[in-house]
């Protein structure tokens, strides 16, 4: 496959990944609780779980390809020579802060749940789990590093 069409499908994998966890973060979560309410309406919880299961699917998906774009975006740009450059030590900067967001994303999707039926049994005894202070601590972290992934190619890409 060509090089640019490699990068095109990495792009919009980027695009997807950060653009979903922005549209969460910043219209999902503030949506669910309309005017003063302290807690959301049952209706927006279900409809929140819904879309939150929806993109659990596609952002794996997008993170799937994010790995095997830039591996081969990574041999394409002569891998082992490029490495031990300055280059290679932000490229590896890079990739940790790249694995730290896959871990935060198997903590969130696997561990805490909040979409799935964890959720659901938690909803009923205490505050809803979408809300907990964990959840959204790891929401916005992935968020964050996602964005410092992203500032760090635009640097690399610079060089």
């Amino acid at each position: 496959m060509p090089a640019y069409v490699v990068t095109w499908i990495h792009l919009l994998a980027v695009i997807t990944f950060i653009g979903g966890w922005l549209f969460f973060l910043l219209a999902v979560r503030p949506s669910l609780l309309e005017g003063k309410a302290k807690t959301p309406s049952k209706e927006a919880l279900e409809m929140a779980q819904k879309m939150g299961q929806r993109f659990k699917t596609v952002g794996w998906v997008s993170l799937i390809v994010l790995v095997f774009t830039g591996a081969s975006q990574l041999l394409d740009e002569s891998g082992s020579a490029r490495i031990e450059t300055s280059w290679g030590l932000i490229m590896m900067l890079k990739l940790f802060v790249f694995a730290i967001v896959g871990g935060l994303i198997f903590v969130h999707d696997l561990i805490l749940d909040p979409y799935g039926a964890i959720g659901k049994s938690q909803r009923a005894e205490t505050q809803p789990l979408l809300f907990a202070g964990k959840v959204v601590w790891v929401q916005r972290s992935i968020v964050m590093l996602s964005l410092l992934v992203l500032g760090i190619a635009v640097y690399l890409s610079s060089l």
